[in-house]
């Protein structure tokens, strides 16, 4: 990977990303709920686990869970706009090989 430092959080369906620091996504998410009107939603179906219902949404978190490898997990295929954005994501950070799984449909 390159020197940049990675910024983690939270790529909705239409590719928009809200970053939060290292081991903040789960009040990230709590977040984006609220903000969407989807905390009954929630409460119904998820109660507990926010990152699974964001990603049953649609929605993709950038999380670093080693702090040494970071990962792009979803739960829905990737929209072409969330694919935009991770190419360019891991193209800034150096890391070729991620970037260019992003030009897959298998990832």
């Amino acid at each position: 990977m390159g020197e940049a430092r990675a910024i983690l959080g939270w790529i909705s369906p239409d590719g928009t990303f809200t970053p939060y620091e290292w081991g903040e996504h789960t009040e990230g998410a709590v977040e984006i709920i609220n903000k969407n009107g989807w905390y009954h939603e929630f409460c119904e179906r998820y109660c507990a686990n926010e990152r699974d219902f964001l990603c049953d949404k649609g929605y993709c978190l950038l999380h670093n869970p080693g702090r040494n490898n970071i990962s792009a997990t979803h739960i829905r295929p990737l929209t072409s706009r969330q694919r935009d954005f991770l190419y360019g994501y891991f193209i800034d950070l150096g890391d070729h090989k991620k970037a260019n799984q992003m030009l897959l449909n298998e990832f």
